[in-house]
C-alpha cells in the first residue's frame, strides 16, 4: 500500500501468473476457498487432500512452504461446500474452525505458536436424519471479533422444521454462552429472518450486536439484532427491490457497511441499459448513506462486472475483468499483453481474462474527492 502496488509471489520473467507453472499458482487443493491469513510473519492456508485437512504456512514471497499440522479429526473434514461462508479465523496465536461429518460437526482450535495437535473446544450432536430421500440440512459460520467468536449453526431437526443456534465463545476465558436456540416456526425465527443468518453476508460488532440481510419481494434491508436482548432494528433499506436484481452485503469494518447493488449479469448484458446502476451504498451504523460508488464503462457507459473484496480498516477493495473502467485502468503494456493474446487465440477473448485491482482509502469516504489507487500487477 505504501508504493501503491501489487505484485504476484513469482520470480519467474514474463510469467503470465495463470496457470501451474507460475510459482504464486494454488490449485483449488492447495487452499480450501479464498481465505488466507497472515500470522507472525507467515501466510497460512488450509490444503484439502482426500484423507485430510492440513494446515499450511509459507513466508511473506509465498516460499519456504511449511505443513503446520493436521486440523482434521476421527475423519471431519471442514466442508468445500461452504462457498463464502467463513468456517475458520485466527485470534490470539490460535486458528478457531469448524469440522464437520454425518457424525457431527467438532469446533476445533490450533496453536500457530508450536506443534502441538489441535485441541476439540466443543463437540456438536449430528442433525436429524430423515432417510436417503431426505436431504440434510447443517451449515454453520464462524465469525471472530476481537476476542470473541460466534458460531451460528442451522440444522434440520424434523422433515418440517430447522433449529438455529447462535453462540459466542470467549477466547480467554474459554466459556460459551448461547444466545438464541430457536426453531423455524418460532416468532422470532420468521421475524428475524433467520434463514440468513448462514451466509457470507453476517457480520458482528463488539457489542453483541449482529447484522444481517433480509429480502423481500419490495425491499432489501439491512437489520441489527442485539443477541442479549434480541432486539430487531432495521439500519438501512433499499426499496423497490423488484427493480434489481442483486443486492449484497459486502462488508463491514466497524465504521461502515459496504451494500453492493447492481443488476443480474446472468441474465444477459443485452437486458442491461444506461439506466441501469452499478452501486455502493457506504452506509454507516445508523443507516446514514456516507458516500457512494459507482462503476460504469468509459465508452459506453454500460454497468461494469466488479467484485467486492472489503479490504482492511484502512482501504477498500475492488477487482474486476472489465478493461474499460475508470477507476481500473490498465496500462498499456498489461493491455498489449491482452491484446496479444486475444490475436493468438483466434479473437475470442472470452476464454482471456484480466483481473484488474484497485484500492480506495477509507479517509477519502465523504470527501468527495475519492481517489483509486492502481494496484494491479504487471
Amino acid at each position: 500500500m505504501i508504493n501503491n502496488n501489487s505484485v504476484a509471489l513469482c520470480s519467474k520473467v514474463d510469467c503470465a501468473h495463470d496457470d501451474a507453472e507460475c510459482e504464486a499458482y494454488l490449485s483449488d487443493y492447495e487452499r480450501l476457498g479464498s481465505a488466507v491469513w497472515y500470522y507472525d510473519g507467515r501466510i497460512y492456508m488450509i490444503e484439502k487432500t482426500k484423507e485430510k485437512d492440513i494446515l499450511v504456512s509459507y513466508d511473506k514471497t509465498l516460499r519456504d512452504k511449511k505443513t503446520e499440522k493436521t486440523l482434521s479429526i476421527d475423519g471431519m473434514s471442514i466442508s468445500s461446500a461452504w462457498g463464502e461462508i467463513k468456517y475458520a479465523d485466527v485470534v490470539n496465536g490460535y486458528m478457531y474452525y469448524l469440522l464437520y461429518s454425518d457424525s457431527g460437526m467438532l469446533m476445533c482450535k490450533a496453536n500457530l505458536d508450536n506443534s502441538s495437535e489441535p485441541e476439540i473446544v466443543k463437540k456438536y450432536n449430528a442433525p436429524f436424519s430423515g432417510g436417503t430421500d431426505f436431504i440434510v440440512t447443517d451449515l454453520a459460520s464462524l465469525n471472530a471479533i476481537d476476542n470473541k467468536i460466534y458460531i451460528n449453526r442451522r440444522m434440520s431437526i424434523s422433515l418440517e422444521a430447522e433449529e438455529y443456534i447462535v453462540e459466542c465463545l470467549d477466547t480467554d476465558t474459554g466459556n460459551i454462552d448461547c444466545f438464541i436456540d430457536i426453531t423455524s416456526d418460532d416468532e422470532l425465527s420468521e421475524k428475524a429472518e433467520s434463514k440468513y443468518w448462514v451466509t457470507s453476508e453476517l457480520f458482528y460488532d463488539k457489542d453483541d450486536n449482529m447484522y444481517f440481510a433480509g429480502v423481500d419481494s419490495s425491499a432489501w434491508c439491512l437489520y441489527r439484532m442485539n443477541l442479549k436482548t434480541q432486539e430487531i432494528s432495521e439500519v438501512f433499506k433499499l426499496d423497490n427491490k423488484s427493480n434489481r436484481n442483486y443486492t449484497k452485503l459486502a462488508g463491514y469494518d466497524g465504521q461502515y457497511f459496504y451494500v453492493f447493488d447492481k443488476p443480474d449479469l446472468s441474465k444477459g448484458k443485452k437486458n442491461i441499459t444506461t439506466d441501469d446502476k452499478n452501486i455502493v451504498y457506504i452506509v454507516d451504523t445508523n443507516g446514514e448513506i456516507k458516500d457512494t460508488l459507482e462503476f460504469n464503462k468509459d465508452s459506453t457507459k454500460m454497468i461494469a462486472d466488479v467484485d467486492i473484496l472489503g479490504g482492511d480498516r484502512r482501504y477498500l477493495l475492488v477487482t474486476t475483468t472489465d478493461t474499460d473502467i475508470q477507476q481500473f485502468k490498465a496500462s498499456s503494456g498489461l493491455m498489449d499483453k491482452y491484446e496479444k493474446m486475444v490475436k493468438e487465440l483466434g479473437n475470442k477473448p472470452k476464454i482471456i481474462k484480466v483481473c484488474l485491482s484497485a484500492v480506495l482509502d477509507k479517509a477519502d469516504i465523504g470527501t468527495g474527492n475519492k481517489e483509486w489507487i492502481q494496484i494491479t500487477p504487471e
